[in-house]
């Protein structure tokens, strides 16, 4: 018998024919993913889903509809939503764009019109005044709009049900950018935010304000960045808020010449900026408008996980990462991922002490290397004992890199007040991206509940959504298999019970006819 098989000629497995997507190929993926919208429904679950869970994990998704240029960081690319409606033990799916003023306008023109990240000058001339945020960050439901953030602009308002992009900018915010990373105070019911290069490209003005549940906007106040640093979150306590500086500088002239807009330095010390929640209410010794600065040696604090307060002290927890996570912001002459060494901690701020005091040395808390961990946010702004962390596992092997963000293989959840840490392994040849946590019921213990997260099984080329039990963390109570793999997302939120419409088409309502092969001819 003859054994056909294709001659996958060439490096790419498509018989040598060249593309203008062939510089975006990687190893682990098969081809070009993405580039899909669509809807399915009642996906198929091994298992049972807890009948408790009754609502929406919304992830986003960097997924370019047009080839970038080369020479772009892993985070530029179009934003993509992948919805999740759960209820009742079903899962329906929707996948849709946020149809985003830079991508209308690259889909009208059939082309890639945008050059480098947040680099105005690299873009073609014709789109340079326009908002060029991809809106693929974060997602965010607050006063009953969805917002699609990308910390270079202003929110897009996108429906929670059809996921059709509505409008831009729907609080009307102060000053150019918003946040990725806002924060809900569960006591106040505020979302807390910051905005930096507030006033325009390159600057160090950061605009922070809060937003109540009307939409109405209070505290704004402006301050100053020691330098126009890279601000990607933030974390709050019930009187301040901390924003967390990355060791990365902007300059617009480089930007001029065709540069990137940020470049990785190895001198910036880690850089922690505290700012009064409340204009009106200042805290005891500070002055009008006083912010303070407090440092520690060079590392990366990517994101963070929570925080609270012991009189004059602030305690939050973060990961902290010894080397550039985006080479291509890197001097190219650098020694790429020195040591990979990474791990999760916690700070500790004297307010006592005065503004540029060195921190002492952290708290390790997961010696591992972990990022983008969760915890139960109703706690936020609170001491919390639970933490739920995508890690790189020890001595298991992984089809990328052990490089945080995207080389997690693995969830762990930490009790700190027992000093217990167990372990989920989703198995070889795959990758685990950020979880959300969803509490038994509003009344349920800290961390009591059920723990969500997408595997990407590269070595499959398929996604699985897992459902954790917190009691038993080990396995699996439902894997919610998908009829593709997706591409990787970078944050997510869970939406409970609202909104109550079908995420996908629903048929109109239907009798039996009476025309059946059983039923007899007249």
């Amino acid at each position: 018998m003859m054994n056909f098989q294709p001659d996958r000629q060439g490096p790419n497995g498509f018989f040598g024919l060249p593309s203008n997507w062939s510089h975006a190929l990687t190893p682990f993926e098969n081809g070009v993913g993405g580039r899909f919208e669509g809807e399915v429904a009642d996906l198929v679950v091994f298992g049972t889903i807890p009948p408790q869970l009754n609502g929406t994990f919304y992830r986003i998704m960097v997924d370019p509809f047009y080839p970038l240029q080369e020479g772009n960081p892993p985070v530029e690319g179009d934003g993509n939503i992948c919805a999740f409606r759960i209820k009742d033990g079903r899962v329906d799916m929707k996948v849709r764009y946020v149809d985003t003023e830079r991508l209308k306008l690259e889909r009208q023109a059939n082309k890639r019109l945008f050059g480098l990240y947040r680099n105005p000058f690299s873009h073609h001339p014709c789109v340079r005044a326009a908002v060029d945020s991809t809106a693929n960050t974060n997602l965010v439901y607050w006063a009953g709009k969805l917002l699609a953030l990308k910390e270079s602009a202003q929110p897009y308002a996108v429906d929670p049900d059809t996921l059709e992009t509505l409008c831009y900018d729907p609080f009307k915010s102060p000053g150019k950018t918003f946040s990725a990373h806002p924060k809900v105070d569960p006591f106040t019911n505020e979302l807390v935010v910051f905005g930096y290069e507030a006033k325009g490209l390159g600057t160090d003005d950061i605009v922070t304000y809060s937003i109540d549940k009307q939409g109405q906007i209070h505290d704004e106040q402006w301050i100053k960045s020691p330098w126009p640093a890279f601000i990607h979150d933030c974390t709050i306590t019930p009187n301040f808020l901390i924003l967390v500086l990355w060791p990365y500088d902007a300059d617009v002239k480089r930007m001029e010449a065709g540069g990137q807009h940020w470049v990785y330095n190895k001198d910036r010390p880690t850089t922690f900026v505290v700012v009064p929640r409340r204009p009106s209410q200042r805290p005891a010794g500070w002055s009008p408008g006083e912010t303070r600065v407090y440092t520690w040696d060079h590392a990366l604090q990517l994101h963070t996980a929570g925080s609270w307060e012991e009189g004059d002290k602030l305690f939050f927890e973060s990961s902290r990462v010894y080397y550039n996570i985006f080479p291509v912001l890197g001097d190219p002459k650098d020694k790429p991922f020195r040591d990979m060494e990474a791990d999760y901690v916690r700070w500790e701020i004297d307010l006592s002490q005065p503004t540029n005091t060195r921190l002492a040395d952290p708290k390790v808390i997961l010696d591992v290397p972990g990022e983008m961990a969760r915890i139960d946010e109703r706690f936020l702004t609170r001491p919390y004992d639970k933490l739920f962390c995508p890690v790189v596992m020890p001595g298991k092997s992984c089809p990328v890199p052990p490089i945080l963000p995207f080389g997690l293989n693995g969830y762990a959840m930490l009790d700190k007040a027992k000093g217990e840490t167990a372990m989920f392994d989703p198995g070889l040849g795959c990758t685990i991206e950020e979880p959300i946590f969803v509490p038994r019921s509003e009344d349920a213990p800290e961390g009591d509940g059920w723990v969500l997260g997408m595997i990407q099984r590269i070595d499959l080329n398929r996604s699985d959504l897992v459902v954790l039990d917190t009691r038993d963390f080990a396995k699996p109570v439902a894997v919610v298999q998908l009829p593709f793999r997706t591409k990787g997302q970078i944050h997510g939120n869970w939406v409970d019970s609202v909104p109550e419409k079908s995420l996908v088409r629903t048929l109109e309502s239907c009798e039996v006819s009476g025309r059946g092969a059983l039923v007899p001819e007249t």
